[in-house]
């Protein structure tokens, strides 16, 4: 069955209760004038304004004595069945007498009053009994919908109770606000239908709690509840109970049970925060409707005891447990069911106001249909529709009207940011602020937004791209599932973060080409007059313009920008510590692999990499006075070793000094592993280290960049 044929089974029987309970009222007799009670006499109001106290009635040939319990709104609070049988014995006589309309008062004057008789009307009947409606159509339409939105065991479970609940209270409406003459055979049949209804209420919420939020076993618990909710019945129906107000220790037997499965499922949910938030919510909402009726009628009717509320007033409460599961459909996603719920209930809602406020202004007198209708239209949209909109931003919108919040007061981290470092971190916060993860956690491979387990996570890609993504957990603290509209709210923000990202690649794009426009003007200007004066000058100047030539190539290092294949650095290496060694008269022996591995080496790693060599080939030239350096790269793998050794001796006893201290610095910003011993007269410097690690973070631009001028 899909959903329209659900809604249609929803709305039938909301219907039919109604027309049912509407038959029923409008059948009983009315009388022109008001029964009522003042202490144990029963006060007749004539329509001339008379008020007669009534000593007895004559039903035709008949006398029975005024009964105080003739007004009686419940008679199943009556402590024994004689009591009950009588009562319902003189309510047939004086109905059949009613109809044929020879019932008569007799008053405490000794005066015979023929009491006049028409047919009832919609005017007619009592606002506790539109109340009662109102409330019993309501439970039923809501289980109705939950069913209808998600069948399974416990919305059926849950419909079912909805429906028991609304035979209760539309029965109860209608013997309720009777003009205390009803047919005896009817009252009976509500009454019983009354109890029958509470019993199997009980039954359907014991047996809901057994499988919500989780089953706690395999026994036929539903089944069971329901075999004992029909004995109940049974004994209601053929009076096997001791007294009419037995029942009410029926109801609250069974309704007892309820609270130990309750019990149960607060226990296996203990280490399931959200099932845990779930259950605490669909709890209160239980026992606030159903505990305040227990205690204000069922336990005090058990008891023998005066009701300190009508129990027309009392069915109010049920509304408190029905609309709480509703809100907590909202907040929590109970029974799994999605935000459109919600609109469907807006939409119905809508329509009924429209209904109900059309209906009440054509009753009034000189109010024509059209104008009513216009009127209530106006109404509606004025009222209604505010008011649910209202509900719609307190309840539902939480999270895009704390996203619009949160994005008004990003916008200056968005500007202010300058790496993309600093992007990742600004991402990760949003994600913690808008969506309050009670836990994260790193998770690989994530390429797409997705829900995990009903809502319960949320995995979502990393901002770069680069394949490390968050997994978030129980959104708001716990407090609620994550939904589609979370997907939503992640696209949103994802394309908030690529704006930044394309302005952030942008500007250091920018930075970039003006850092190398700076390197190549230095590099073509003054590199090639200090190449120019190199071969101009004498002996004595060459060593001071060779040092500047040092200088501006490590400034022309710190500007280069480019990633750089591994055999290219190989060879820039080997160049320079040849020359290195060759002022210093001392031979380099270079050893490296015939097979490079082809990989892009970032600026950042081809700097610390070459401070390093070069800061361990001057410490052996400058003290160890050695007689040659040899320099070994070896490859295995993803390890990259390089080993600097010399034949040397330390002009002092070994040190750790200041180039020590620099090359070990630089070789921990690389992730490296730096090794300094000696064996024999051999002194060796060792750097081992990842290729991996000097990878490129990302390849370079291809179109556009010009080739790095050749080192000087």
């Amino acid at each position: 069955m899909n959903l329209h044929a659900r809604l249609t089974v929803a709305l039938t029987l909301l219907l039919f209760s109604i027309l049912a309970s509407l038959l029923l009222a409008l059948h009983l007799p009315q009388p022109r004038g008001l029964f009522s009670l003042d202490g144990e006499q029963i006060i007749y109001s004539a329509p001339t304004g008379q008020r007669h106290t009534v000593v007895a009635l004559k039903a035709g040939e008949q006398q029975l004595p005024a009964n105080p319990l003739w007004l009686i709104a419940e008679p199943d609070v009556l402590e024994s069945f004689e009591e009950f049988n009588g009562l319902m014995d003189q309510q047939r006589l004086m109905s059949a007498a009613a109809q044929r309309g020879d019932l008569v008062l007799i008053t405490g004057s000794g005066e015979q009053l023929a009491v006049p008789f028409r047919q009832r009307q919609l005017g007619d009947l009592h606002w506790l009994f539109w109340f009662q409606i109102g409330v019993g159509s309501a439970i039923l339409i809501i289980g109705g919908m939950v069913w209808s939105a998600k069948p399974g065991k416990a919305t059926t479970l849950y419909a079912a109770s909805g429906l028991f609940l609304a035979v209760a209270t539309n029965t109860a409406a209608v013997y309720s606000t009777r003009s205390m003459f009803i047919d005896g055979d009817i009252f009976r049949f509500l009454s019983d239908f009354n109890s029958c209804g509470a019993l199997l209420f009980s039954s359907s919420f014991s047996a809901l709690l057994w499988h919500y939020p989780q089953q706690l076993g395999r026994l036929p618990v539903a089944p069971l509840s329901f075999i004992a909710g029909f004995a109940s019945c049974a004994m209601v129906i053929f009076q096997w109970e001791p007294a009419p107000n037995f029942y009410y220790f029926l109801v609250l037997g069974i309704y007892a049970v309820g609270f130990i499965f309750a019990a149960l499922q607060w226990r296996f949910t203990r280490d399931k925060p959200l099932e845990r938030a779930a259950l605490l919510w669909f709890l209160i909402a239980i026992f606030t409707g159903t505990g305040g009726f227990a205690s204000l009628q069922l336990v005090p009717a058990a008891l023998g005891l005066e009701l300190l509320v009508p129990q027309e007033i009392l069915f109010a409460v049920f509304l408190l447990m029905y609309g709480g599961v509703a809100l907590g459909v909202i907040r929590y996603r109970l029974f799994d069911l999605e935000r459109w719920w919600f609109a469907l209930w807006g939409w119905l809602l809508g329509g009924a106001a429209v209904i109900a406020v059309d209906l009440a202004l054509v009753s009034l007198p000189a109010m024509g249909q059209t104008l009513a209708l216009s009127l209530s239209l106006a109404m509606v949209g004025w009222l209604y529709f505010p008011v649910r909109q209202w509900f719609w931003k307190r309840f539902v919108r939480v999270p895009e009207r704390n996203l619009e919040r949160i994005l008004q007061q990003s916008i200056p981290r968005f500007t202010a940011i300058r790496s993309v470092t600093e992007l990742r971190s600004l991402w990760l916060e949003l994600l913690q602020e808008v969506f309050q993860p009670l836990r994260s956690q790193p998770c690989v491979g994530v390429q797409q937004v997705q829900l995990l387990d009903g809502g319960q996570a949320m995995n979502i890609p990393d901002v770069l791209g680069e394949g490390n993504g968050m997994q978030l957990q129980l959104a708001d603290r716990g407090r609620r599932l994550f939904s589609r509209d979370d997907l939503a709210l992640v696209t949103l923000l994802q394309g908030q973060f690529e704006i930044a990202q394309n302005s952030l690649r942008a500007s250091e794009r920018g930075r970039m080409a003006e850092r190398e426009r700076i390197r190549r003007d230095i590099h073509d200007d003054l590199g090639a007059r200090l190449l120019t004066l190199l071969h101009r000058s004498n002996e004595g100047e060459r060593p001071l313009v060779r040092e500047a030539i040092k200088d501006l190539r490590s400034l022309l290092e710190a500007l280069d920008t480019e990633a750089r294949p591994l055999e290219v650095l190989f060879a820039s290496w080997r160049m320079e510590l040849e020359e290195r060694c060759h002022t210093a008269g001392v031979p380099l022996q270079w050893q490296q692999p015939e097979r490079v591995p082809a990989l892009l080496v970032s600026p950042e790693s081809q700097q610390q990499c070459q401070r390093v060599l070069r800061e361990a080939v001057s410490n052996a030239l400058r003290h160890a006075k050695p007689s040659a350096v040899s320099v070994d790269i070896e490859h295995q793998g993803d390890a990259l070793r390089i080993v600097i050794e010399n034949d040397g001796v330390p002009d002092s006893p070994v040190q750790h000094g200041r180039g020590t201290a620099i090359m070990q610095q630089r070789a921990d910003e690389l992730g490296a592993l730096l090794e300094r011993d000696h064996q024999g007269p051999c002194w060796r410097v060792s750097l081992s280290l990842s290729l991996s690690l000097l990878d490129a973070s990302e390849p370079p631009e291809s179109g556009g960049a010009e080739p790095a001028p050749a080192p000087l």
